[in-house]
């Protein structure tokens, strides 16, 4: 039987990466389906793998592409020269995977990208025709469609989003977890947390997470800057980013999860679904998955703020019965188990692109 050998290029082999930290993950639960890996990942941080692991940075440098890419290019050159590959699989590298794209498709070595963001930009449109496939969260995750384009979920390990045993209202405690960037829209979410509290005194909002770059401080100053008061106050607190590992005990300890990024299902949707709590959200990928609080009319579409006084509004039996309907949904189509045997099977050749 033909040895496998995956090779897996991303952007960081980091525990302990604000965006990236996942990727870790990743690799390791890829690891006992393929005889050996080899990664090549733009940063390297604290990591623990297997033994059929092995790590090679090309030393992505924020800031200066080109450089970065002719280091990616020569690593990725003798990783070729030096292995035979059973299979590519880019983990969120679209630039990457677009650089190498021709070589792979030359050789005729199965090359796949996971891309699960809505934006349509050049290296997409350009790596896609090249590509064997493209593996996404959801057909809405993804701006391109087709036969090459297969959405297997996202990747939630239950056993650390463990679900809380019960649920007791009132709401009052509300939570966000992200990145602090212009595309989580941190403004809405805070001024619909204030909405919500004029109905209900008792209502506080945490927001737990920094600015995945430098670009983005001024943007993270300027929103605290604006609603000095509410802090003082004491019922907005913000929070810098904390450890993937905190995570989940963190989530559990409040009442429902606001979010307000419109784009791809964000799977700290899935996380907060998993973990047993309300979510509110506007974010169409996951209502068309999981639903809105009108239950009376699922066909609706209402904003943050009317979604937020629905569930107000609901007993706490109803909420449970929802909260329980959707965490079944979250184990079925985007648990962590279910996304390794399919994306393996796509890997391997098993599955239908």
């Amino acid at each position: 039987m033909r040895r496998t050998h995956l090779l897996i290029v991303n952007y960081a082999m980091d525990e302990k990466h604000q965006v990236f930290s996942h990727q870790v993950e990743v690799v390791n639960n890829l690891s006992k389906y393929f005889d050996q890996i080899s990664v090549l990942t733009g940063q390297i941080g604290n990591y623990s793998v297997p033994e059929n692991v092995k790590v090679i940075s090309y030393q992505w440098i924020e800031g200066k592409r080109i450089i970065s890419l002719i280091k990616f290019y020569k690593v990725f050159l003798n990783a070729i020269l030096r292995n035979k590959f059973t299979s590519v699989f880019s983990h969120m590298t679209s630039v990457q995977s677009t650089l190498i794209a021709p070589i792979t498709k030359i050789i005729r070595l199965r090359h796949f990208l996971w891309y699960a963001h809505t934006s349509n930009n050049f290296y997409l449109r350009t790596s896609s025709l090249l590509l064997d496939g493209i593996i996404t969260s959801t057909p809405g995750s993804c701006p391109i469609s087709g036969k090459k384009v297969y959405p297997i979920g996202q990747a939630i390990d239950s056993k650390k989003f463990s679900k809380k045993d019960n649920f007791k209202g009132p709401i009052s405690r509300l939570i966000h977890i992200g990145r602090f960037d212009p595309a989580k829209k941190i403004d809405v979410i805070i001024e619909t947390a204030r909405k919500l509290k004029s109905n209900n005194s008792k209502i506080t909002l945490e927001i737990i997470g920094s600015p995945s770059s430098k670009k983005y401080e001024n943007f993270s100053k300027a929103i605290k800057n604006d609603v000095i008061e509410d802090t003082k106050n004491g019922w907005l607190k913000f929070t810098p980013s904390i450890s993937r590992e905190s995570i989940p005990d963190t989530i559990k300890t409040y009442d429902c999860f606001l979010h307000s990024f419109e784009g791809s299902l964000d799977k700290a949707l899935v996380e907060a679904t998993l973990s047993g709590i309300p979510v509110l959200t506007i974010n169409s990928e996951y209502r068309k998955i999981f639903g809105n609080w009108d239950l009376s009319n699922p066909g609706s579409n209402p904003t943050l703020e009317q979604e937020g006084q629905l569930l107000l509004k609901l007993n706490d039996q109803i909420i449970m019965k929802e909260i329980n309907r959707r965490y079944c949904i979250a184990i079925a189509e985007h648990e962590l188990v279910g996304w390794i045997n399919r994306l393996v099977g796509i890997l391997k050749g098993q599955a239908k692109v």
